[in-house]
């Protein structure tokens, strides 16, 4: 769709151009203008599809533009920008057959849906019969085949075999190259090295569209002698050069087309497929014909690694928390598991995971188990499910201070953790912080809503908790460890916080 621009302030002018690029590369910006007088000679040298022009302008404003080439015989459509929402204005324009009237300061969703109804309605009106004008290229029909947008029949087959030598029932190859949310800031670089790659081959054809909707960028293959030298000329060559340019690896996927009708079924079935990226290393070219022979082995879920993270957990050890979660995604990632079980797996791992910070007294700050569910079920990558697991860590492992407390109080709680097994004193930790132990006491509780008192045993649970559930020691060396010079008082005060004894706790949560 071939646009023009007519506006006399720069800033909106030059703002519209570069956007309307953006939007759609289906939009071909044929000029701009700074006044009705240019808009006028601009509309009538280029005729443009679509004029999209202010009201009020020097030398002719927007309306009687638009009036003189309406009696000149443009049919072309417009769309109104102005700051002034008068009706006379809109009743005027409505009268010259206006599509839009849109106001400043311009929307950009207002301005993108405006310019897809046009696109639509344009196209509907040409109909099959004019389709050459329709579609300039080969990326508009690919696209329109993919989406379902129009009929693939004997008419596009005239058009294709005429101006591409392509017959619409000749098999296609689809390679989608897809990013994720990193899209935006990846597609340049990903179209530049298939570019460099497909631009100068003898044995095929290809056609490259970009994909915003779904973040991916489509190669699509057509004239093809030998499918598996290409096959084999991407996996050795397209694919590892990605590989090395970005970070992090997109994910690759191919599907085979039954000609032009055939190519809507490919791109669902390339979506998909996505989810297998889970059960491959990273680079793997995930091949649709391969993976529906693919027969999964039952997964044996790795009980040793939940256990070695959970233990890194309530240790507050980030590195071996890291560690171990590397060799959780590597007893996956072989092939040889359906990307659903993968799911559940770290769902169920997830899951061990909120159990442990509701056991420690640990959940402030952390999603519901249906939001971490529904995180991972939507995964197509294992960054997204890294992602939701060292949130869950550093919710768990790694208290946050909350802005509600003081400098003050903050750094009491911090000599509290740090010294309640020696049995400090409130007025030990006042002179630590240089103010009266009263003041201190104050505070503590007005922030906290607890006592100095209920402070350090909540600490001695939280610790008692932890050695009960990943060490071997008796009831008399935790004690000892925690600050209690006798186990029975211990277990006396521990069950009036938790519910149960130490040993039923010890029998109920070890792993």
């Amino acid at each position: 769709m071939k646009i023009a621009v007519v506006e006399d302030e720069s800033s909106i002018r030059n703002g519209l151009a570069k956007m309307i690029g953006r939007l759609d590369p289906d939009y071909e910006l044929v000029g701009t203008a700074a006044n009705g007088l240019e808009g006028l000679h601009l509309v009538q040298k280029t005729e443009p599809d679509l004029v999209i022009m202010d009201i009020q302008m020097p030398e002719m404003n927007g309306l009687d533009m638009l009036e003189r080439l309406r009696k000149e015989g443009y049919t072309g459509r417009a769309v109104v920008l102005t700051a002034y929402s008068d009706f006379d204005y809109a009743k005027r324009a409505i009268g010259m057959n206006i599509d839009n009237y849109l106001l400043k300061p311009i929307k950009i969703q207002e301005l993108k849906e405006t310019l897809w109804n046009i696109r639509n309605a344009l196209e509907k009106e040409k109909g099959i019969e004019n389709m050459q004008e329709k579609y300039l290229s080969l990326v508009q029909i690919f696209r329109g085949c993919a989406l379902a947008e129009f009929p693939v029949d004997e008419e596009l087959n005239k058009l294709t075999t005429r101006e591409y030598g392509l017959d619409i029932r000749e098999p296609l190859e689809v390679f989608s190259i897809w990013m994720g949310k990193n899209y935006s800031r990846q597609v340049s670089e990903v179209r530049q090295i298939v570019e460099t790659y497909t631009g100068r081959v003898a044995d095929y054809s290809s056609t490259i569209i970009e994909s915003a909707r779904q973040h991916q960028i489509l190669v699509i293959l057509y004239h093809c002698q030998d499918r598996e030298k290409i096959l084999k000329r991407y996996v050795e060559m397209l694919i590892p050069a990605i590989c090395r340019s970005l970070s992090p690896i997109p994910v690759f996927l191919w599907a085979q087309s039954d000609g032009m009708a055939g190519l809507q079924e490919a791109y669902e079935e390339i979506i998909a497929d996505r989810e297998w990226n889970l059960s491959f290393p990273r680079g793997t070219l995930l091949i649709r014909e391969d993976l529906r022979k693919m027969h999964p082995v039952p997964l044996k879920y790795p009980l040793e690694v939940e256990e070695t993270m959970r233990r890194m957990i309530t240790e507050r050890n980030q590195d071996g928390f890291l560690e171990a979660l590397e060799q959780f995604i590597r007893t996956y990632r072989n092939g040889s598991c359906h990307p659903n079980e993968i799911r559940e797996a770290c769902i169920r791992f997830s899951m061990a995971i909120l159990n442990l910070a509701k056991t420690l007294g640990r959940t402030a700050g952390i999603s519901s188990a249906q939001e971490i569910v529904g995180a991972i079920s939507q995964a197509v990558t294992w960054n997204e499910i890294r992602s939701v697991m060292e949130q869950l860590y550093e919710k768990t492992a790694v208290p946050e201070k909350s802005d509600a407390v003081s400098d003050l109080v903050h750094r009491a709680g911090m000599l509290i953790e740090e010294y309640y097994s020696q049995g400090i004193t409130l007025d030990e930790l006042a002179q630590k912080l240089k103010v009266s132990e009263e003041y201190l006491s104050t505070q503590f509780k007005k922030e906290t809503g607890m006592s100095f008192t209920e402070t350090v045993r909540r600490y001695r649970i939280d610790k008692i908790k932890e050695l009960l559930l990943h060490s071997s020691l008796k009831l008399n060396q935790i004690a000892d460890m925690v600050g209690y010079s006798d186990p029975k008082y211990m277990s006396k005060v521990f069950k009036e916080e938790v519910g149960v004894l130490p040993a039923e706790f010890r029998k109920n949560f070890s792993s």
